[in-house]
This record gives structure tokens, C-alpha cells and sequence, in this order.
């Protein structure tokens, strides 16, 4: 803060050194004029005055010369250097000439009654503007000390003169208030402007402080008019509608401004949670008038992802389906257990027809089946909260696919990645898991397909979004598009002895991660690709 302080009052007095530059050039040609005026009023026939009435040639000399120095001042500021100019040494040198030669002028013109009291005035007051402090108190003393002495001398000197040692005397006071009355005034307007200042760049700190707590904010921020321009906007607000990598946000995406005319024509209506792009998040929008309640003027617009409101509602369906699970093991694993014990047991009878010995084979076989299902809704149960760690994707990627190779050696898996140096932040184990499933769904569709057990992983950084994703590509003949509305849901699958969990399970994963787990077709001829896109690694909700 002193050093803040220090940085305005040094701005001060560089606008006061700058005034007084301006002030001193027109001073000078005050002092200019002023001896021009003198000259010609004493050379003048057509009334008379008392100037030089005691010393007539003494005052044209001196007259003339004090013009032609002043003439010589106003012509050399405008060439030395500026550091110069704005020394006090100098200022007050030049206003203490000015006082000794009024006063001697104030002499040869026979006293104070000649009029020059006034300009000494006019001077003591301009030097009280240039000089600061006891230096502009030392003015005053040097004006009023010399206008006393000269009507002194002037007494001793000229008999029977016209001197005025009172008038002197009230002009000397009249000095003293002039220039404590300046340096007051002086004093209130450079503390005036030091709070001008201050208060100037505490605003603009606040502002900047705003901004930059606008644009840090998960919360999206879109400001716009009445016309829908787009006045001002935070980082997540382009990051949630897809526009990170386009150029400056000017106009509304036109989902967002159907949603926007909308709530215009009524301000009650609440939009739904919706996509803005296929790629971006899901987002709940809510806008507020920014003057009064006028919905027709300028309106802010507020973006909140729901990957936050998913990841609880996700802790919430965990919670469930692991009370769910637990009665499933009670209700269904036991028996199904015995079911399939006694089976084998009926299987291993030396009586048993072939037909019946087959019959009991499908038994076992669905019981696999059945136990294969509450296994992996009891992990589901089972499953603790994630532990995001911060991961090279390119390096983990590899490592899995290494990983992944030896378990099944017969697997072809290959791993793109660009940029290298992309960055996750997720739980390594959840992540595995989910791939996992993903890998294996792919390598026996490709396998079906005549592909061979052929898995592709590419993966980057979304640059509309900014945000990390990985691409898992096989080469099988596609989901049916009847089929793919329904690809998460528990239960749906294609496979003969699939439980229908595995991509319902990933996508969870996906979810609990704060990820998004999506499917679209490879190209026309077929082939799946399953898009995880992750959060912002340095945006993500603890």
C-alpha cells in the first residue's frame, strides 16, 4: 500500500511539474508584456504618469533591460531542457528577480504610490503556484521586506518624498495572505487529486479483480444486448457452448437463442437442461435482466454444467443399487447357486438320456449367466467414490494397451495420441475398467466383422470444447441405429450371452469422473467409435 501510495503521489507531481512548464511560458510572457507595457507608457505623451518621476533615465535603463531579459527568458524555456525548467532553484530565482526589480522601479517612480505594488502582488502569487513550501512563504518575506526597505531608502534618500510606510506595510500582509492562501489551496487540490487518484485505481483494481473472478468462475457468464450481441463473456461460458477455439464470441449459438427469445416473450419460463452442440455438455441456462426487470434490454445469461448435479445423482443411484444388489444376493444368489449345484450334480448322473444331459447344460449355462449379472451389480455396489489423479493420457494409454496385450495376446491394439503432452485428471483403476469393457466389446465385433480382434485408441484434445477425449475405434459392422438410443441402458445388448451391463457400466464410470461416454458410427460402411470426453483437467470439481 505505501508503495501503491508512493507510485500516485510521485504521479502527482509529475503533473504538477508539467503544470507548472505550462504556467511558467505564460509567465513569462506576462513578464514580457509587462515591461513592453512599461516602456511604452513611459515613453507615451498623451497623459502623464509617475513612472521614473524621481530617476527618469535610471527607469528606461533599467526598464529596457528588465524587458529585454524577460524577452530572453520566454524565448530560451522553449529550448532548455525540460528537467531544467522544473527545478524549484530556478523558479525561484526568477521570481525573486521579478520582486527586486518591480521594487526597484517602485523607487525611481517615486514610492508605492506609483502602482507597482499590484504586479509584486501578481508575482508573490504566481511564485506561491511554482514554488511549494517555506520556499513560496520566502517569496512573500522577500516581496514585502523589499517594498518596505525601498520606501526606507526613499525616505533617507529623497527629501521630502512621497513615501507610505503604512501602505507598504499593508501590501506586505496582503503578500503573506496571498501566498499562504495559494499554498492552501495548492495543499487541498494535490490532496484532492491523490484521492482522485486513489480511488481511480482501487476502482480499476476492482474492476480487474472482477474480470478476472468473472472469467475464472465454472460458472458460464454471456452478457449481451438488446439485439442479442454478444457483449462480453467468461472462459467456461465459450468452453460450455463449444467456442474455445473459434475467434471472439459475438453471437449467440442458436440454440441458446431460441432459449433466449423464449424467455424474452416470458420471464417465468424456466428452459430445460439442454446440449448446445452435440459435443458440448449438458447445461442449464437461466438469464437475469441487468437493468431493473426490462427483458427487452440487456440481459445476463448464466451457464451451469450438469455433469456436477449428474455426479451426485450418480452417488445417489450407487447408493440404491448397492441396497438393491444387497438384496439381490439374499434373494436370487442363493438359490441360483443351489439351482446350479443341483444341476451339475443331475449332469453327472450315469441315467441321464442325452436330451436331458443337454437340457441340464443350458440350465448350468444360464446360471453362469444369471451369477455373471448380480456380479457385476454387486462391483457396481462395491465401487468406491473416485480418486482423481492428474495423468499423462498418452503414457496411460500405452501402459493399458501393454497391459491389456498380455492378458490377451491374440489382441491387436494400437494407440494415437496428439498432442503427447495431453493431460487427464481421473481415477486411473475406474478408467481401466471402463476401457476394458470398451476394448473387449470392440475386439469381438471386429472380430465378427472379419476384421480381426482389431482395436484402435486415438485420442487429443477437443479444440471446441478444450477439453481431453479418446476415440475407441472398432471395425465391426455398427450398432443399428434403432439400437443405439437404447446403448446404455442396463440390459441392452446384441451379444447372445452378454449380460447387457458393460457399457451401462462404463458410462457410470465415465460419469462418476465427471467424463462423458458417447457412440457414433466410424464411417458409412460401419465400425464403432465410443468417445469419452473428459473434463478440463485444471477445471474439474473436487
Amino acid at each position: 500500500m505505501i508503495a501503491y501510495r508512493a507510485e500516485i503521489i510521485a504521479e502527482i507531481e509529475r503533473r504538477r511539474l508539467d503544470l507548472n512548464l505550462g504556467l511558467l511560458r505564460i509567465y513569462n510572457y506576462y513578464r514580457t508584456f509587462v515591461g513592453f507595457a512599461l516602456l511604452v507608457a513611459f515613453t507615451q505623451e498623451l497623459f502623464s504618469t509617475r513612472l521614473g518621476i524621481l530617476f527618469p533615465d535610471l527607469f528606461l535603463w533599467f526598464c529596457t533591460l528588465y524587458t529585454f531579459l524577460n524577452l530572453l527568458s520566454a524565448v530560451l524555456v522553449q529550448f532548455i531542457p525540460k528537467l531544467w525548467i522544473n527545478r524549484t532553484q530556478l523558479n525561484l530565482g526568477l521570481v525573486v528577480f521579478d520582486i527586486v526589480s518591480l521594487a526597484f522601479m517602485t523607487y525611481t517612480s517615486g514610492g508605492i504610490a506609483s502602482g507597482f505594488a499590484p504586479l509584486i502582488l501578481i508575482t508573490v502569487v504566481v511564485g506561491a503556484i511554482l514554488v511549494t513550501g517555506r520556499s513560496a512563504t520566502f517569496l512573500a518575506a522577500i516581496a514585502s521586506v523589499a517594498l518596505l526597505y525601498e520606501e526606507f531608502y526613499l525616505f533617507i534618500s529623497v527629501p521630502n518624498s512621497n513615501y507610505d510606510f503604512f501602505q507598504a506595510g499593508i501590501f506586505g500582509i496582503l503578500y503573506f495572505f496571498a501566498s499562504l492562501g495559494v499554498q492552501s489551496l495548492s495543499n487541498r487540490l494535490r490532496q484532492n487529486d491523490i484521492r482522485a487518484l486513489t480511488q481511480a485505481a482501487e476502482l480499476a483494481d476492482l474492476e480487474r479483480l472482477n474480470r478476472l473472478i468473472i472469467q475464472r468462475m465454472r460458472t458460464g457468464i454471456i452478457v449481451v444486448d438488446q439485439n442479442d450481441q454478444v457483449r462480453m463473456h467468461n472462459q467456461s461460458a465459450a468452453a460450455l457452448i463449444g467456442n474455445s477455439g473459434e475467434e471472439d464470441l459475438t453471437h449467440l449459438p442458436e440454440r441458446l437463442s431460441s432459449a433466449l427469445a423464449a424467455w424474452r416473450e416470458n420471464t417465468s419460463l424456466r428452459a430445460r437442461p439442454f446440449q448446445v452442440r452435440s459435443h458440448t455438455p449438458e447445461i442449464r441456462v437461466n438469464f437475469s435482466a441487468l437493468r431493473t426487470t426490462d427483458a427487452t434490454g440487456d440481459i445476463t445469461i448464466f451457464l451451469e454444467d450438469t455433469g456436477e448435479v449428474q455426479q451426485q445423482a450418480q452417488q445417489l443411484k450407487l447408493a440404491e443399487l448397492g441396497r438393491l444388489s444387497a438384496s439381490i444376493a439374499h434373494e436370487v444368489r442363493n438359490p441360483l447357486g443351489a439351482i446350479s449345484h443341483a444341476a451339475q450334480l443331475l449332469n453327472e448322473s450315469e441315467v441321464l438320456s442325452p436330451p436331458d444331459q443337454r437340457l441340464t447344460d443350458i440350465i448350468i449355462n444360464h446360471c453362469e449367466r444369471m451369477n455373471g449379472v448380480v456380479e457385476n451389480v454387486l462391483d457396481m455396489s462395491r465401487r468406491a467414490s473416485p480418486q482423481p489423479q492428474r495423468l499423462n493420457l498418452a503414457k496411460h494409454l500405452q501402459e493399458f494397451a501393454d497391459e491389456f496385450v498380455q492378458s490377451k495376446p491374440e489382441a491387436q491394439l494400437s494407440v494415437h495420441v496428439d498432442p503427447q503432452s495431453t493431460e487427464i485428471r481421473v481415477d486411473p483403476k475406474q478408467l481401466n475398467q471402463a476401457l476394458t469393457n470398451l476394448v473387449d466389446n470392440g475386439i469381438r465385433y471386429s472380430q465378427e466383422n472379419g476384421a480381426g480382434p482389431k482395436v484402435e485408441l486415438h485420442a487429443g484434445v477437443d479444440t471446441s470444447s478444450d477439453r481431453p477425449f479418446l476415440n475407441v475405434i472398432d471395425f465391426g459392422v455398427g450398432v443399428d441405429p434403432e439400437l443405439a438410443d437404447k446403448l446404455f441402458q442396463p440390459f441392452t445388448t446384441t451379444a447372445i450371452m452378454g449380460t447387457g451391463l458393460g457399457l451401462y457400466i462404463s458410462r457410470e464410470l465415465c460419469e462418476a469422473n465427471q467424463a462423458q461416454l458417447s457412440y457414433f458410427r466410424h464411417n458409412e460402411t460401419g465400425g464403432s467409435v465410443f468417445r469419452i470426453l473428459f473434463a478440463h483437467p485444471d477445471r474439474i470439481t473436487s
